[in-house]
């Protein structure tokens, strides 16, 4: 028997679920489109700093498995993580600081919190919150002012007023698409949200490419990278209390919130399929998936209101995180008492 050994498999075991590096390259590859668009948007910084970051994120994973004396192989985690933290930085941050916060952010997570398998604490969210309180002249405001609130449509008032870029080519689809496809349905888009989905020109390049965003997530799920249910329930939460309240305090008014504003800004889409179901910070079961997206989306609400928050979706996963050990302790209490009601019932057949 002189068969090479790169002729073994598990056959005929399979995987239920894709590795971690598996779901780490696929990500990477949906990425890379909106990184190509930073390139040729000219955001050269923002591209600059995403590569600072990814190194740092290297680097800490390289210096921790050199202090526990481990062996492992090239992590593409740590390149996830990098990317992730990247590309929330603002691209006018310095870029030397970036690279020693990313670096000693994560290694401090690693000893703290654990590891990616056992970590309760989203990696992610810790590095760019301590990024922005030690930076917070670099982060753009929050845009929605009470003044904006009490018209009852902030949107419109922040795309009229030039806070929110409108793009060339907005005006002229915007028509067609409601004069061709929206009229038969009885709804008209306004001039500006294409430019939202599209590219929001924001200066954290996880707040721009809405679209793309999108399409990556339908990839993700269809492929099982991510679990449906968190991403889903945390939107539809969020969208509900945005739809129903955000104008009752200002205007009394009651379902008349704009879901699109709320969406397209503040990183909302781009948190809810790359970063609040990452590695061992949700729970496991589909009920405990579903809570916790729920706890998000309420979280989500009363941080980041109806958008444009610059940093209200970090601040909401690293909340949500820690929820996320009581709700275990709800799954192992339920499993418990499932368990012994099985067991009985088998001594009594």
């Amino acid at each position: 028997m002189n068969k090479n050994y790169r002729d073994l498999t598990i056959a005929p075991f399979s995987f239920l679920t894709p590795s971690l590096t598996t779901i780490s390259i696929t990500m990477l590859c949906l990425l890379i489109p909106q990184i190509l668009l930073l390139l040729i948007s000219k955001a050269f910084s923002s591209v600059i700093l995403i590569a600072i970051s990814i190194f740092a994120s290297v680097c800490a994973e390289f210096t921790s498995n050199k202090i526990r004396h481990t062996n492992t192989i090239f992590d593409f985690t740590a390149v996830v993580q990098g990317l992730f933290i990247g590309m929330f930085i603002p691209q006018n941050y310095p870029m030397l600081p970036v690279f020693f916060i990313v670096f000693l952010s994560l290694l401090m997570v690693k000893y703290i919190f654990g590891g990616n398998a056992e970590s309760w604490i989203n990696p992610v969210a810790y590095t760019v919150i301590i990024i922005y309180f030690l930076g917070i002249s670099f982060f753009p405001e929050f845009l929605i002012t009470k003044m904006y609130l009490e018209t009852g449509n902030p949107g419109m008032q922040l795309i009229q007023n030039g806070d929110i870029p409108v793009l060339k080519f907005d005006s002229s689809i915007t028509f067609w698409l409601n004069t061709h496809i929206f009229s038969h349905i009885g709804i008209e888009i306004p001039t500006g949200y294409l430019s939202m989905f599209w590219d929001t020109q924001s200066p954290i390049p996880a707040f721009r490419f809405n679209l793309l965003t999108l399409l990556s997530s339908m990839i993700l799920i269809s492929v099982s990278i991510i679990n449906w249910i968190v991403p889903t329930s945390f939107l539809l939460t969020y969208g509900i209390l945005v739809r129903l309240f955000s104008q009752t305090p200002f205007t009394g008014l009651v379902g008349q919130g704009d879901l699109l504003l709320a969406f397209l800004t503040s990183g909302t889409l781009f948190v809810a399929f790359f970063i609040v179901d990452f590695y061992g910070t949700t729970p496991i079961t589909n009920f405990g998936k579903l809570l916790y997206g729920v706890v998000v989306g309420i979280i989500a609400f009363f941080i980041t209101g109806c958008g444009t928050s610059p940093i209200g979706a970090m601040f909401t996963v690293l909340f949500a995180n820690v929820i996320s050990p009581i709700i275990l302790l709800i799954e192992d209490k339920i499993y418990s008492i499932w368990i012994n009601k099985t067991i009985r019932n088998n001594n009594y057949a």
